[in-house]
């Protein structure tokens, strides 16, 4: 087993980061759109950062399910 370095363990500890990094992108996409289409409601930008949030939450247990900490 592969022993972790410092800078390691405090990425893994980190977890929500990506999802939290791809949540802020997509309600930034979506209020971007909302703006042209003059909608006041934020649909756009609510969906886009829960779209965000889902893939970013993805890509963290992907991460989570290829390093393991022993």
């Amino acid at each position: 087993m592969k022993e972790l370095s410092l800078i390691e363990v405090e990425q893994v500890s980190g977890a929500g980061a990506i999802m939290d990094a791809a949540g802020a992108l997509g309600a930034g996409i979506g209020a971007v759109i909302d703006a042209i289409n003059h909608d006041l409601t934020q649909s756009s930008e609510n969906a886009g950062q829960i779209l965000g949030q889902n893939i970013g939450r993805i890509i963290e247990n992907y991460i989570d399910s290829r390093i393991k900490v022993y």
